[in-house]
């Protein structure tokens, strides 16, 4: 069960930490995350209506990832999840909810941000934990720190992250999601500005993905073909970077195939962070990725092909 916590919450990449004064505008509110593409919301216990709000989100959204933030109790603990928590975060490490939550399957991460908290943490069998306050503590550096010895754990940071910042966390192998309240922030929840938080949501999202457009490959019918390419593009001054078996690669940029590959004319490669974050991510936009051209390392998947062409163009993606 606390895997497929752990693979929702990296799927999903941003948990939006919300403290909410009136339950009565949780339903809009999850309305405004779900459109802008982060189906998920830690509602903290730093108001009276965390509660109702909470039961309100998953009533409404059952298929959302809601779940309870600043949880200081065993019974705090109860309450969310008998509102509907689906999981729990606290502010730090307090034994006596982590030991609630593990005996009652109900995922737990709480917040730490030394080696001898991670350590207590192992103990009890967690691999995602949150790292709070995240800037406060040594950021990134600090977390790329904690990849070495604590190479099994995965962190949630949260504290001082911004769509400033964003992606530097999210370039971090060890982070499994970000959370934040800069989408949240509680003068857009009471003046209801649905719209803003919905569009701040979105770019977010696409921030956290970081595609970038590193190369356009040129399909050829075969090798003869190529390198006639090649020796046009020679001519216009880009020098071969790379020659391999099946294409040439011009000043990086360019890469020439030997033979029909992918897309009706080639294929337009993006670099992201994750790579299966971002399939999951262009799902929403109606991109299917090729099962055949799926190649996976011990880190995830490294590349991946999409059935869908853009102006007779595969969409490729490579991790970063």
């Amino acid at each position: 069960m606390f895997e497929d916590f752990a693979k929702r919450v990296h799927d999903i990449g941003i948990i939006p930490v919300i403290a909410i004064q009136d339950a009565k505008k949780a339903v809009p509110l999850a309305k405004a995350l779900v459109d802008g593409g982060i189906p998920a919301a830690e509602v903290t216990f730093r108001t009276d209506a965390a509660e109702e709000a909470i039961k309100a989100m998953a009533k409404a959204y059952p298929d959302m990832l809601v779940g309870a933030g600043t949880v200081l109790s065993v019974e705090k603990a109860e309450a969310a999840v008998k509102a509907g928590a689906k999981f729990i975060v606290s502010p730090g490490f307090d034994p006596e909810v982590v030991d609630w939550c593990i005996a009652h399957q109900v995922p737990v991460s709480p917040g730490l941000c030394t080696p001898s908290e991670i350590q207590q943490a192992i103990k009890r069998g967690l691999s995602v934990v949150k790292f709070f306050p995240a800037e406060a503590s040594g950021g990134v550096a600090m977390l790329k720190n904690f990849a070495g010895p604590f190479g099994g754990v995965k962190f949630m940071p949260t504290g001082g992250i911004s769509l400033a910042n964003l992606a530097d966390y999210a370039k971090c192998p060890n982070v499994l999601s970000v959370g934040g309240t800069w989408m949240v922030k509680a003068d857009k929840i009471n003046d209801e500005k649905w719209d803003e938080i919905t569009q701040m949501c979105k770019d977010a999202q696409k921030a956290l993905q970081g595609l970038t457009l590193v190369h356009v490959g040129l399909n050829n019918p075969n090798a003869e073909a190529m390198d006639k390419s090649v020796a046009q593009f020679e001519k216009l001054g880009m020098t071969v970077s790379k020659a391999g078996s099946s294409s040439t690669f011009m000043d990086g940029k360019i890469e020439i195939m030997n033979k029909p590959f992918y897309g009706t004319n080639g294929h337009l490669a993006y670099s992201c962070y994750d790579v299966d974050r971002t399939i999951g991510y262009l799902a929403q936009f109606g991109f299917h990725p090729i099962p055949e051209s799926i190649s996976k390392d011990a880190k995830g998947t490294k590349v991946v092909y999409f059935k869908e062409e853009v102006n007779g163009f595969a969409i490729h993606l490579v991790r970063a």
